[in-house]
C-alpha cells in the first residue's frame, strides 16, 4: 500500500539555481522567506517576493530559479517519499561539490530521474528548459 505524505523542506539557493522541468502527482506549494523566485507554469512566469505564495497545480509542467543572491524558500507538496523529495531537491540545487554543473551527463539525468520517481515526481528535462519552450516544441 503506497501513502502519500506531506512534506515541507526550508531551502536556501544561490541566485540562478532551477531544477529539470518537472510535473508532480499532487500541487506544489512556495513561499518565499527572503529573496525572490519566479515559477514558469505553462505560458506563465509568476515572480515572488519575500512573503509571497504561490501554489503550482498537480499534473502541470512547472520549474523555478531563484532571482536573487540568496532565497530562502519553502516548498511543500504530497508526494510518496519525504527522503526521496528532499533527496531531489538536493540533486538539483546548484553545482557538484567539484564545481562542475550539477547535470552534467546522461548518468547525472538518470540519476535525477530515478529520484524524482521514487517521490512522484517526473523529469520532463534538464534544467534551463522552460514550459513554455517545451509546448511549443511539442506543437
Amino acid at each position: 500500500m503506497h501513502r502519500s505524505r506531506t512534506i515541507m523542506i526550508e531551502s536556501e539557493l544561490a541566485y540562478g539555481e532551477m531544477p529539470p522541468l518537472h510535473v508532480h502527482a499532487a500541487d506544489e506549494s512556495f513561499h518565499v522567506f527572503e529573496g525572490s523566485l519566479t515559477v514558469y507554469l505553462g505560458e506563465d512566469a509568476v515572480r515572488l517576493e519575500a512573503g509571497e505564495t504561490f501554489v503550482a497545480p498537480r499534473g502541470v509542467p512547472h520549474t523555478y530559479r531563484t532571482e536573487s543572491a540568496k532565497t530562502r524558500v519553502l516548498t511543500m507538496s504530497r508526494v510518496e517519499s519525504a527522503a526521496r523529495y528532499d533527496d531531489f531537491l538536493r540533486a538539483v540545487a546548484g553545482p557538484s561539490e567539484s564545481g562542475a554543473p550539477a547535470w552534467a551527463t546522461e548518468e547525472d539525468e538518470a540519476t535525477v530521474s530515478a529520484i524524482a520517481a521514487a517521490a512522484g515526481i517526473t523529469v520532463l528535462s534538464a534544467p534551463g528548459e522552460l514550459p513554455a519552450a517545451r509546448a511549443a516544441t511539442a506543437a
